[in-house]
């Protein structure tokens, strides 16, 4: 029986394109052309007898061929990888791809120090910050496209490992000449104001908000944004109100027309979260990766 060669090179990219849901996404994530992508599909298709992809507004969909194979694609490309990447991973001579998806009101204090850290350490790999939401995230970590993230997750799927790395606590942010708050802020104060929401998943409920209920009560939401950046610039120009993480505050340079106040009734703590997928726990160049991440977090928030 003749033996039929395969070429990795295209499962490789069959892969990459199953994970960015995009030909030009995958390509970045290759470090390949447009084109070279589009030749190693049309390969696959001949090779494989389907058409793979489905052209749809915006974007692809696979084809239920394609949906089918993706598990067994995914759980052998990682055994290639971890055979690829020795228990003895040394940073300094890995030339991999990374991917980490952050929370927005930790980028500004981390990124910047990861970023270094891991330029000096790895200076042969390369690194992709992503946004952090929670559905997003637990996606991307499924379908392997990011390694890890850091985030809240209120959440999180089955196959997901998670670890408390940093812990804090909600604030309440309004201008100075604001027509109606103080400082202390009461509870009064607090529910009759008007507020903006930072909210990035549109189907989760506020934390904040799921704490009121508790007691009953309900704060009046005029506005919703995706970032705690966004918010503080509302908070600047309006009489609203935003609540956003202390560690977020921390990072803004001028403060400037805010005032910053504790909120006026008992709440948890936020706990920020490392998580990755199952499958990458005992990969050597990811643990490396979640050390750093890890120890980052925690010098650039606690210091």
């Amino acid at each position: 029986m003749s033996e039929k060669r395969v070429d990795l090179n295209l499962m490789n990219v069959l892969y990459a394109v199953m994970a960015e849901g995009s030909v030009t996404r995958a390509a970045r994530r290759l470090s390949m052309s447009q084109p070279a992508v589009s030749n190693s599909l049309r390969r696959l298709r001949y090779l494989l007898k389907d058409e793979l992809f489905i052209k749809i507004p915006g974007g692809i969909r696979p084809t239920q061929k394609a949906t089918e194979i993706w598990p067994n694609l995914q759980s052998a490309l990682d055994q290639l990888r971890a055979i690829a990447v020795p228990p003895n991973f040394v940073p300094a001579k890995t030339n991999l791809t990374f991917g980490i998806a952050i929370t927005d009101t930790l980028i500004s204090r981390v990124v910047p120090a990861l970023a270094a850290r891991f330029v000096q350490e790895a200076p042969l790999a390369k690194l992709h910050f992503h946004l952090h939401s929670n559905p997003v995230s637990i996606s991307a970590l499924e379908s392997g496209s990011i390694d890890c993230a850091v985030g809240m997750f209120p959440i999180a799927a089955a196959d997901l490992q998670v670890d408390g790395i940093l812990v804090d606590d909600y604030i309440c942010v309004f201008r100075k000449k604001h027509q109606s708050l103080s400082n202390p802020l009461s509870f009064a104060e607090f529910v009759a104001a008007k507020h903006v929401l930072v909210k990035q998943a549109t189907w989760q409920p506020g934390i904040v908000d799921t704490w009121l209920t508790v007691v009953g009560q309900r704060r009046n939401i005029v506005l919703v944004v995706n970032t705690a950046a966004d918010a503080i610039e509302v908070v600047r120009r309006t009489d609203l109100v935003a609540i956003v993480p202390r560690q977020f505050i921390l990072s803004i340079r001028e403060i400037g027309n805010l005032v910053v106040a504790d909120l006026p009734f008992e709440h948890e703590k936020i706990l920020y979260k490392l998580a990755w997928h199952d499958r990458t726990d005992r990969d050597a160049a990811r643990v490396w990766l979640r050390s750093i991440v890890r120890e980052t977090v925690v010098k650039t928030c606690r210091g």
